[in-house]
């Protein structure tokens, strides 16, 4: 039942040499992930700006039993079956939010039962290899769309474009749908929007005396980077002054396994590819610093060691050398009160709505390079391509994603929806300034560098961000490090 796909030339990334890579390279290739951690594609469509189909594909979506979503697949089998969701372990709050959503599909589909299985977010994708491996994985895994790509070659996850409507698949935002799109297919379901924000706490820049960041809604109108760091050692001196020896400018990352070096897409990449420029001459260093990786996938050298790539990861440094933020994991320092900034996603708001710390906080945006930048890298639930029940398990996944569901998620856990239509009904995204920067933010984001191998990209780069934020020279380990991704990639070729 296939329909036709949506194309665009941000699609361009592997050879069709790469495309026909084996289960087996795709293992060798991810290998590694366990060691890390952490792991955290139908392209854009000329198609989306057309009106979307409805007809007979609608028409079919108001019989199922229940409400799924965007689903558009064939009715759902009445013989008793089991389907396995492997996802993140959230807090109970959020859990029971999605453990009430299995019951309502349950009660409509008694025949199919929900087996979960929740592991802490840093072992997903380690998980995920582990099942792949074996060839018994769970019929539904949260994924990343940072990994689309290597979903894709490896044979990982099921197309989904045609187990969902058209005008469900054209109201995701576009870089969303890019990001979860390879090849012509669609991969990742629209679970979130991640992007990076500024949060502050005022209190602690009154104390020191220290203007507060722009709270503006334009990403574009905050701080450089360099206006950043002079005025995070203004702050961290004026504290030291007035004998504070414990509150930090900058509170620890707590993506990943926290610290430095625990998260490069989402965090550390933003300060090397804001130094990049997508509207600069192809071949110039500005152009190949924002891609990250040459346009084929398979090459690092002349894209992560640029000059531009090295201005970024020194500015970086900085944040460690002058001692504006610790060097290693600490949890919780900004709700503490004892960090003055934290970059973290939509959902720190959340929280800090929920648990009302004792200061006054606001936000700001990401401090901006040569162009103001974000990675829209986001959780998505993937459907195993071998699983027996491709139908069901692509209808709980749709059931997950419906707009009650993803409207209670978001008032649970404060993660920005996906979709054009959800955010347009929220009405603090059209009158708030932190949720108006949000929108922004969102909508400017910029997928993940494009690369079957990212896996072995992102893990071989986490730690060469450690060692220079502990001193290393930026310019020799990001050459060293650009060799070394070269040879781990050599094998997709």
């Amino acid at each position: 039942m296939s329909r036709p796909t949506r194309t665009d030339d941000a699609s361009a990334g592997l050879t069709a040499a790469n495309s026909g890579m084996n289960r087996r390279r795709f293992l060798a290739g991810t290998a590694a992930l366990a060691a890390g951690g952490m792991l955290m594609g139908r392209p854009l469509p000329a198609a989306a700006q057309e009106a979307p189909a409805k007809g007979a594909a609608a028409r079919a979506a108001s019989s199922y039993k229940l409400d799924l979503g965007g689903y558009a697949g064939p009715e759902l089998t009445s013989q008793p079956i089991t389907l396995k969701f492997m996802r993140q372990e959230f807090p109970p709050h959020v859990n029971a939010v999605l453990e009430e959503a299995y019951k309502e599909f349950s009660a409509a589909y008694p025949n199919i039962t929900i087996q979960e299985e929740k592991v802490p977010y840093g072992d997903l994708q380690k998980k995920m290899q582990i099942y792949v491996g074996s060839g018994a994985a769970p019929d539904v895994m949260m994924g990343r769309t940072d990994f689309i790509e290597a979903y894709h070659a490896g044979n990982i996850a099921l197309p989904l474009q045609d187990y969902f409507l058209d005008e469900f698949l054209h109201d995701i935002l576009d870089n969303q749908f890019k990001a979860a799109s390879a090849k012509g297919n669609f991969y990742g379901a629209p679970w979130e929007t991640y992007f990076t924000m500024m949060y502050f706490n005022r209190d602690i820049f009154k104390k020191a005396g220290v203007p507060t960041p722009p709270e503006v809604t334009d990403v574009n109108a905050g701080w450089t980077a360099e206006e950043f760091i002079a005025a995070l050692d203004e702050l961290t001196q004026k504290l030291r002054a007035q004998g504070d020896s414990t509150t930090w400018a900058l509170s620890a990352a707590t993506h990943g396994n926290g610290g430095p070096g625990a998260n490069y897409t989402q965090v550390e990449s933003l300060w090397v590819r804001s130094q990049g420029d997508p509207n600069a001459d192809k071949g110039s260093s500005a152009y190949k610093t924002f891609l990250g990786v040459s346009e084929d996938g398979l090459q690092a050298t002349g894209y992560l060691d640029t000059p531009e790539a090295v201005k970024g990861m020194a500015n970086y440094q900085q944040l460690f050398t002058k001692k504006l933020a610790p060097p290693t994991a600490v949890p919780n320092q900004f709700v503490s009160g004892v960090g003055a900034i934290h970059f973290t996603g939509l959902n720190q708001a959340s929280r800090l709505f929920q648990q009302k710390p004792a200061f006054e906080w606001g936000a700001s945006p990401f401090p901006r390079g040569r162009i103001a930048f974000n990675c829209n890298s986001s959780d998505c639930p993937i459907v195993w391509s071998k699983t027996p029940y491709p139908a069901e398990a692509a209808a709980l996944v749709a059931y997950l994603c419906n707009d009650a569901n993803r409207i209670r998620f978001y008032k649970t856990w404060g993660s920005m929806p996906v979709r054009k239509s959800l955010i347009a009904a929220i009405p603090e995204f059209g009158n708030q300034q932190l949720f108006q920067l949000s929108a922004a933010a969102a909508a400017s984001g910029q997928g993940a560098p494009r690369s079957v191998g990212w896996f072995d990209y992102f893990n071989a780069i986490n730690p060469v961000v450690r060692d220079i934020a502990l001193g290393g020279d930026p310019e020799s380990q990001l050459k060293q490090a650009a060799t070394r991704i070269d040879g781990l990639l050599r094998k997709y070729r």
